[in-house]
């Protein structure tokens, strides 16, 4: 498993994220929750095939009791997690002691924001809270997980954030556009990648598509022909494309059983760089894609 050093942590590329563990989530999910049972044979598995890195929040449901429950006999591994803004405002301290209790740790590798609302009115009160946190070993860094450019650049001037959770695919490529990798790595910040697979649509048959993103099926055709060109699944070219442009950052997956989890972890140790040309052919082709289709909170719009 490759790793990314920061600040002298050595953190597994690939990290789980588990949002499914605590909710009934994705576009493609038919199983739906896994069972605590199910959950800690994922855990096992992930941790044996060397993942030391975990990313959670206080609104995936029961995910971090779950998740709590599966590592609490593990060693040298970081949890992420993450508070709504209001939770942040009010009583932060007791949220975050809930937090730990349920995850069964003492201190947080990450507390990031799960909204950028506060990055907008930000005050020193802010950061001396964080400061606190910090200097109360309840947390060791802080950060945010950022939706829009404007997100995004807010966090990079922000002292107190050191990590950025952002959304990179093959169809959403403001990552690449906005320079965000580049500007992160300019200011010591370390970068989250999510929804590599935008939920499950990138992976989903043509013919499964829901009615409410059919103008997606001309890019999922796309899809197929690169996957049919490179000898390649779609969940190769999914993770082959993220892990040859962001070589810095962790990338974050998710599963609902543990043939999932082996199937991704499989697919990701013997992936190969993408070659330059195509690299430069993929993002010329699904360049601009409708916001529609890129952004899931618009999907039932």
């Amino acid at each position: 498993m490759k790793q990314v050093v920061y600040n002298n942590n050595k953190l597994s590329k690939l990290s789980l994220g588990t949002v499914q563990f605590g909710l009934d989530y994705g576009i493609a999910n038919s199983g739906g929750q896994p069972t605590q049972e199910e959950v800690n044979e994922i855990i096992d598995y992930v941790y044996d095939n060397n993942i030391n890195c975990f990313d959670t929040a206080q609104a995936y449901g029961t995910s971090e009791q779950v998740l709590g429950e599966s590592v609490k006999t593990k060693k040298d591994i970081f949890i992420i997690s993450k508070l709504k803004s209001d939770l942040f405002q009010n009583n932060l301290e007791m949220n975050i002691d809930n937090s730990l209790n349920n995850l069964n740790i003492n201190c947080l590798y990450g507390l990031l924001l799960h909204d950028s609302e506060l990055l907008y009115t930000w005050t020193q009160e802010y950061t001396s809270l964080v400061e606190k946190l910090i200097d109360d070993n309840k947390i060791k860094n802080f950060g945010v997980s950022i939706y829009t450019n404007e997100d995004f650049e807010l966090a990079l001037d922000n002292d107190s954030i050191k990590f950025i959770q952002i959304p990179f695919n093959i169809f959403d490529q403001r990552a690449i556009s906005q320079q965000w990798f580049q500007k992160a790595k300019a200011k010591n910040k370390l970068i989250f990648i999510r929804s590599i697979f935008l939920q499950g649509l990138l992976l989903m048959d043509i013919d499964k598509v829901p009615s409410n993103l059919l103008k997606a099926k001309k890019y999922l055709i796309k899809i197929d022909e690169y996957c049919e060109k490179l000898n390649i699944t779609k969940n190769e070219l999914a993770l082959s494309f993220v892990d040859t442009i962001a070589t810095e950052s962790l990338m974050l997956f998710g599963c609902d059983n543990i043939s999932q989890a082996k199937d991704n972890i499989s697919t990701y140790n013997r992936l190969k760089f993408l070659d330059k040309n195509i690299i430069l052919n993929m993002i010329d082709d699904f360049k601009n894609i409708d916001e529609d289709i890129y952004n899931p909170t618009k999907w039932n719009v």
